[in-house]
């Protein structure tokens, strides 16, 4: 079943960090609710770009992004701290981080672009 011959039907939400999927009720008494759990089984393909969550100052959290590219992360404090003025001021180091961070960061492109897939189940809730 397409989506597209069906987009009246169906309505999705977010909350949170919650996908809700609801179904335009058919009933026609006005006390009902618009929406309820859908009623049929369907397969559902979702496409998104995840974000990882912003750094705090929480030293027990691990990060969210993958931990091949950690690396990446220190070679740019680096290069960013060789720019700041002082004893540690120097451009040519500070090229040389920037160019090894941009090289590491053209590496995490290609592998954002590969297809990550993970399976999970929809169960219906009633409102």
């Amino acid at each position: 079943m397409s989506i597209l011959s069906n987009k009246d039907k169906y309505f999705w939400f977010i909350q949170g960090e919650r996908l809700g999927i609801v179904e335009a009720k058919t009933s026609t008494n006005i006390a009902d609710p618009k929406w309820e759990s859908p009623t049929s089984r369907e397969s559902l393909r979702v496409h998104y770009t995840a974000k990882a969550a912003h750094f705090t100052t929480d030293m027990t959290e691990s990060s969210e992004i993958p931990s091949q590219f950690h690396e990446a992360l220190a070679m740019k404090v680096i290069a960013d701290l060789y720019k700041l003025p002082g004893e540690t001021f120097n451009l040519e180091l500070a090229a040389y981080f920037d160019k090894q961070y941009e090289m590491q960061i053209r590496e995490a492109k290609k592998y954002a672009r590969r297809h990550h897939t993970s399976v999970g189940y929809i169960s219906p809730q009633s409102f």
